[in-house]
């Protein structure tokens, strides 16, 4: 046992709450304040980055840079116990929002990164990852 729940919750072959490892969990918890939108939770009315709708934003530099200055802020807000930016890159294309992401993970002392992208519906997309503890995501099925 790993200590950290799975995501999302699941009950695992012996019958018990299934766990993950840190590294998986923490990127778990990127992906969930980034797909999820301000109003979308009832008692968290602020929890979330908003993600999905910065897609229909359209391509914009200075989108491009007010939307980074939005993820970073909401990462640090939910998860700035948990983890230490090192370096971030939001992307805006005509179908996709990819977010770049280098972390230090402050309870393992160990450095992680993930690539999320996020299609427009009815298009795919493949999740990037490179170096060691490393995580990605993909939003599917959008």
């Amino acid at each position: 046992m790993t200590g950290y729940l799975s995501f999302p919750y699941q009950i695992d072959m012996s019958g018990q709450t299934a766990t993950t490892d840190i590294s998986l969990y923490i990127q778990n918890l990127i992906l969930l304040v980034l797909e999820t939108n301000p109003g979308e939770r009832v008692n968290r009315p602020t929890f979330g980055a908003g993600l999905r709708q910065l897609i229909f934003s359209g391509m914009d530099p200075a989108l491009a840079s007010a939307a980074e200055t939005l993820v970073r802020s909401k990462l640090l807000q939910f998860l700035g116990d948990a983890i230490a930016i090192n370096t971030l890159s939001v992307t805006l294309g005509d179908e996709t929002v990819t977010v770049d992401l280098t972390y230090f993970v402050t309870h393992s002392q160990s450095a992680g990164s993930a690539s999320v992208t996020m299609p427009l519906p009815g298009y795919s997309s493949t999740p990037q990852s490179s170096g060691t503890g490393t995580a990605s995501a993909s939003i599917p099925g959008y």
